[in-house]
């Protein structure tokens, strides 16, 4: 962009060094490593009190059990929240539509979906999209915990010639 500001970066974002299987020295890698334990923030999450109780509930599940992976933290509050919420408004909603006539039947054969039920399937889809959106943010399904972290495995460099010597 000419005489403008400058344009936010393009490309891959960087990998985590656990992810990285690029070869890079041993000095690079830690170097890494320390350069991210330095991001890591504390790890006492609770959930908002302006949550509703389903909410609440489903924070606490998350919380504890991704506990052990340590992927979520203080930082990612707001995005656990927002997930929370969006799942506790998708239970409602979808517990309005089963409990209402969705359909308008005037003894003709094609049912016709009445207006709050559309209205309600509409938000429905909007509380899945946040829902996708957060959980892959915060690595709740397990594809997206593979591309956000994979298992340390030390390769040994071995050379092919040294069995000649």
């Amino acid at each position: 962009m000419k005489g403008g500001m400058n344009m936010a970066r393009t490309g891959r974002p960087p990998k985590l060094s656990v992810v990285s299987s690029g070869k890079i020295g041993k000095e690079k890698k830690l170097q890494r490593e320390i350069a991210e334990s330095k991001l890591k923030v504390a790890r006492d999450l609770k959930p908002p009190a302006w949550l509703s109780n389903t909410a609440k509930k489903e924070f606490r599940r998350i919380v504890k059990e991704s506990e052990p992976l340590e992927l979520i933290d203080n930082m990612d509050l707001s995005v656990l929240a927002i997930y929370c919420d969006s799942y506790a408004t998708y239970i409602d909603i979808t517990s309005k539509l089963n409990d209402s006539s969705i359909t308008d039947v005037d003894g003709d054969a094609n049912a016709i979906v009445n207006e709050c039920a559309k209205d309600l399937i509409k938000l429905r889809k909007i509380q899945v999209d946040t829902i996708m959106q957060c959980s892959s943010k915060l690595g709740l399904a397990t594809s997206d915990r593979l591309r956000l972290v994979i298992p340390k495995s030390e390769e040994k460099e071995s050379n092919p010639f040294l069995k000649y010597l």
